[in-house]
């Protein structure tokens, strides 16, 4: 498994992850018309100043998911925020999100321009809780969130870098 900077060739696995009825469920659900679309022109804007990852699986560099680090405001501060979508099947059992939170904290990490890094996790999505909490994040308690219009009852999880200050980005 390997990681690679987000590209205009992703857009169909975009829209493939954004149409899943699975991958979407702890997200309020599939994308209305068009929002597969916008996300995918969102990522290639700023992935300059942002960490976009496309997830390719071994032996033949399929992609299978996306994993990032963005900006975002939470309660009227800027932060970072972990965001993370698997396609259903063999990429969910064989340990490939775990292995892209790592690969991406670390890339975080050596920028040096990053003092933590959040992660809003729906309070249902019990296997996301797991890979937040196998990959150093620890939870600060439940909050409400808002993805792309939809409201969520999340779990706050933070992961505090030993390394950077501010907020820039790749």
């Amino acid at each position: 498994m390997r990681l690679r900077p987000y590209a205009a060739e992703d857009r169909d696995l975009t829209v493939r992850l954004e149409l899943d009825s699975e991958v979407m469920r702890h997200l309020g659900g599939t994308a209305p018309s068009g929002r597969a679309e916008r996300v995918h022109e969102r990522r290639l804007e700023r992935r300059g100043e942002e960490w976009y990852r496309t997830i390719l699986a071994d032996p033949d560099d399929t992609p299978v998911g996306v994993v990032a680090v963005f900006r975002t405001v939470w309660e009227g501060r800027d932060i970072h925020e972990l965001g993370i979508m698997l396609l259903p099947g063999r990429a969910l059992r064989h340990g490939l999100g775990p292995a892209a939170v790592r690969l991406i904290v670390e890339e975080v990490r050596a920028a040096g321009t990053v003092r933590q890094i959040h992660a809003f996790i729906s309070t249902t999505n019990r296997a996301a809780a797991v890979v937040a909490r196998r990959t150093g994040f620890h939870d600060t308690g439940p909050c409400e969130l808002d993805y792309e219009g939809e409201p969520i009852h999340c779990d706050h999880w933070i992961l505090t870098l030993e390394t950077g200050e501010g907020s820039g980005g790749r």
